[in-house]
Protein backbone atom coordinates (compact mmCIF):
# COMPACT_ATOMS: atom_id res chain seq x y z
CA UNK A 1 0.00 0.00 0.00
CA UNK A 2 1.35 3.41 -1.01
CA UNK A 3 0.76 6.70 0.78
CA UNK A 4 2.41 9.14 -1.69
CA UNK A 5 5.09 9.90 0.93
CA UNK A 6 7.56 10.91 -1.79
CA UNK A 7 5.16 12.57 -4.22
CA UNK A 8 6.98 15.29 -6.12
CA UNK A 9 10.39 14.31 -4.69
CA UNK A 10 13.41 13.77 -6.92
CA UNK A 11 15.98 11.11 -6.06
CA UNK A 12 19.19 9.49 -7.28
CA UNK A 13 19.78 5.85 -6.41
CA UNK A 14 23.32 4.50 -6.72
CA UNK A 15 24.06 0.79 -6.99
CA UNK A 16 21.00 -1.06 -8.32
CA UNK A 17 22.34 -4.01 -10.31
CA UNK A 18 19.61 -6.66 -10.26
CA UNK A 19 16.50 -7.55 -8.27
CA UNK A 20 18.62 -8.92 -5.41
CA UNK A 21 20.14 -5.46 -4.82
CA UNK A 22 18.95 -3.47 -1.82
CA UNK A 23 19.08 -0.37 -4.05
CA UNK A 24 16.66 -2.09 -6.46
CA UNK A 25 14.10 -2.64 -3.71
CA UNK A 26 14.52 0.94 -2.47
CA UNK A 27 13.92 2.24 -6.00
CA UNK A 28 10.75 0.18 -6.33
CA UNK A 29 9.37 1.46 -3.02
CA UNK A 30 10.39 5.07 -3.67
CA UNK A 31 8.61 4.94 -7.03
CA UNK A 32 5.51 3.41 -5.41
CA UNK A 33 5.52 6.37 -2.99
CA UNK A 34 5.57 8.87 -5.85
CA UNK A 35 9.27 9.69 -6.31
CA UNK A 36 10.87 10.59 -9.64
CA UNK A 37 14.15 8.71 -10.01
CA UNK A 38 17.52 8.61 -11.67
CA UNK A 39 19.28 5.26 -11.39
CA UNK A 40 23.04 5.08 -11.65
CA UNK A 41 25.82 2.53 -11.66
CA UNK A 42 29.08 2.07 -13.56
CA UNK A 43 28.82 1.72 -17.34
CA UNK A 44 29.87 -1.94 -17.07
CA UNK A 45 27.25 -2.65 -14.39
CA UNK A 46 24.59 -0.93 -16.51
CA UNK A 47 25.48 -3.22 -19.42
CA UNK A 48 25.89 -6.42 -17.42
CA UNK A 49 23.05 -5.98 -14.93
CA UNK A 50 19.33 -5.58 -15.45
CA UNK A 51 19.01 -1.92 -14.47
CA UNK A 52 17.11 -1.14 -17.70
CA UNK A 53 14.34 -3.44 -16.46
CA UNK A 54 14.14 -1.47 -13.20
CA UNK A 55 14.16 1.82 -15.09
CA UNK A 56 11.21 0.71 -17.19
CA UNK A 57 9.34 -0.48 -14.10
CA UNK A 58 9.94 2.79 -12.21
CA UNK A 59 9.82 5.22 -15.14
CA UNK A 60 13.39 6.22 -14.23
CA UNK A 61 16.27 7.65 -16.21
CA UNK A 62 19.52 5.65 -16.18
CA UNK A 63 22.76 7.64 -16.14
CA UNK A 64 25.95 5.59 -16.10
CA UNK A 65 28.56 7.04 -13.75
CA UNK A 66 31.54 5.77 -11.80
CA UNK A 67 31.00 6.83 -8.17
CA UNK A 68 34.78 6.97 -7.66
CA UNK A 69 35.21 9.59 -10.42
CA UNK A 70 34.63 13.24 -9.52
CA UNK A 71 34.14 14.07 -13.22
CA UNK A 72 31.48 11.35 -13.58
CA UNK A 73 29.73 12.56 -10.43
CA UNK A 74 29.68 16.15 -11.69
CA UNK A 75 28.13 14.93 -14.95
CA UNK A 76 25.64 12.77 -13.04
CA UNK A 77 24.36 15.54 -10.76
CA UNK A 78 24.11 17.95 -13.69
CA UNK A 79 22.26 15.49 -15.95
CA UNK A 80 20.04 14.22 -13.12
CA UNK A 81 18.81 17.74 -12.39
CA UNK A 82 18.01 18.20 -16.08
CA UNK A 83 16.22 14.85 -16.30
CA UNK A 84 14.21 15.40 -13.12
CA UNK A 85 13.50 19.09 -13.63
CA UNK A 86 15.19 20.52 -10.56
CA UNK A 87 17.40 19.97 -7.54
CA UNK A 88 17.60 16.57 -5.88
CA UNK A 89 15.66 15.78 -2.68
CA UNK A 90 17.26 12.47 -1.74
CA UNK A 91 20.18 10.22 -2.62
CA UNK A 92 20.90 6.60 -1.75
CA UNK A 93 24.56 5.51 -1.80
CA UNK A 94 24.54 1.73 -2.17
CA UNK A 95 28.06 1.17 -3.52
CA UNK A 96 30.35 -1.46 -2.04
CA UNK A 97 32.87 -4.00 -3.27
CA UNK A 98 35.90 -5.82 -1.89
CA UNK A 99 38.21 -7.57 -4.33
CA UNK A 100 40.06 -9.03 -1.35
CA UNK A 101 36.86 -10.79 -0.28
CA UNK A 102 36.13 -11.92 -3.83
CA UNK A 103 39.63 -13.39 -4.06
CA UNK A 104 39.20 -14.92 -0.58
CA UNK A 105 42.19 -13.06 0.84
CA UNK A 106 42.11 -13.31 4.65
CA UNK A 107 42.30 -10.13 6.71
CA UNK A 108 45.85 -10.90 7.84
CA UNK A 109 47.03 -11.26 4.22
CA UNK A 110 45.38 -8.37 2.35
CA UNK A 111 46.49 -7.12 -1.02
CA UNK A 112 46.90 -3.41 -0.28
CA UNK A 113 46.24 -2.27 -3.83
CA UNK A 114 42.89 -4.09 -3.60
CA UNK A 115 42.29 -2.50 -0.17
CA UNK A 116 42.73 0.92 -1.79
CA UNK A 117 40.01 0.00 -4.30
CA UNK A 118 37.73 -1.31 -1.53
CA UNK A 119 38.01 1.95 0.40
CA UNK A 120 37.58 4.10 -2.71
CA UNK A 121 34.48 2.27 -3.97
CA UNK A 122 32.83 1.52 -0.63
CA UNK A 123 33.56 4.68 1.37
CA UNK A 124 35.56 7.45 -0.28
CA UNK A 125 33.03 7.51 -3.13
CA UNK A 126 30.51 8.68 -0.53
CA UNK A 127 32.70 11.66 0.34
CA UNK A 128 33.22 12.42 -3.34
CA UNK A 129 29.47 12.27 -3.95
CA UNK A 130 28.72 14.56 -1.00
CA UNK A 131 31.43 17.05 -1.93
CA UNK A 132 30.35 17.23 -5.58
CA UNK A 133 26.67 17.63 -4.64
CA UNK A 134 27.48 20.39 -2.13
CA UNK A 135 29.81 22.31 -4.47
CA UNK A 136 27.19 22.12 -7.25
CA UNK A 137 24.38 23.04 -4.82
CA UNK A 138 22.53 20.06 -6.32
CA UNK A 139 20.58 19.02 -3.21
CA UNK A 140 17.50 20.89 -2.04
CA UNK A 141 17.74 22.45 1.42
CA UNK A 142 16.61 19.90 4.02
CA UNK A 143 17.26 17.05 1.58
CA UNK A 144 18.37 13.61 2.70
CA UNK A 145 21.42 11.55 1.77
CA UNK A 146 21.63 7.97 2.97
CA UNK A 147 24.38 5.34 2.71
CA UNK A 148 24.14 1.64 3.45
CA UNK A 149 26.45 0.39 6.19
CA UNK A 150 26.77 -2.79 8.24
CA UNK A 151 27.17 -3.66 11.92
CA UNK A 152 30.69 -4.95 11.16
CA UNK A 153 31.74 -1.30 11.19
CA UNK A 154 31.97 -1.60 14.98
CA UNK A 155 31.91 -5.34 15.68
CA UNK A 156 34.13 -8.14 14.50
CA UNK A 157 32.56 -10.42 11.90
CA UNK A 158 35.21 -12.84 10.77
CA UNK A 159 35.20 -13.07 7.01
CA UNK A 160 33.71 -9.61 6.39
CA UNK A 161 37.32 -8.62 5.99
CA UNK A 162 38.36 -5.17 4.74
CA UNK A 163 34.71 -4.26 4.15
CA UNK A 164 34.47 -3.68 7.91
CA UNK A 165 37.18 -1.04 7.58
CA UNK A 166 35.34 0.52 4.64
CA UNK A 167 32.05 0.68 6.55
CA UNK A 168 33.81 2.31 9.53
CA UNK A 169 35.23 4.96 7.21
CA UNK A 170 31.82 5.40 5.53
CA UNK A 171 30.19 6.12 8.90
CA UNK A 172 32.93 8.58 9.83
CA UNK A 173 32.39 10.44 6.55
CA UNK A 174 28.65 10.59 7.25
CA UNK A 175 29.24 12.11 10.70
CA UNK A 176 31.87 14.63 9.58
CA UNK A 177 30.24 15.72 6.32
CA UNK A 178 26.78 15.54 7.86
CA UNK A 179 27.76 18.11 10.48
CA UNK A 180 28.84 20.55 7.78
CA UNK A 181 25.99 19.91 5.32
CA UNK A 182 23.39 19.90 8.06
CA UNK A 183 24.62 23.14 9.60
CA UNK A 184 24.85 24.98 6.27
CA UNK A 185 21.92 23.59 4.27
CA UNK A 186 19.86 21.45 6.61
CA UNK A 187 20.78 18.42 4.48
CA UNK A 188 20.64 15.23 6.52
CA UNK A 189 23.45 12.71 6.00
CA UNK A 190 22.90 9.28 7.56
CA UNK A 191 23.86 5.63 7.32
CA UNK A 192 21.63 2.64 7.91
CA UNK A 193 22.31 -1.05 8.35
CA UNK A 194 19.81 -3.36 6.71
CA UNK A 195 17.86 -6.02 8.49
CA UNK A 196 18.42 -9.65 7.41
CA UNK A 197 17.74 -10.11 3.70
CA UNK A 198 17.24 -13.19 1.55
Amino acid sequence: MAYNLLKGKRGIIFGALNDASIAWKVAERAYEEGAQLVLTNTAVACRMGTIAELAEKTNATVIAADATSVEDLEMLFSEAQKALGGKIDFVLHSCAMSANMRKKRPYDDLDYSLLDKTLDISAISFHKMLQVAKKMDAINDYGSILALTYVASHRTFFGYNDMADAKSLLESIARSFGYIYGREKGVRVNTISQSPTY
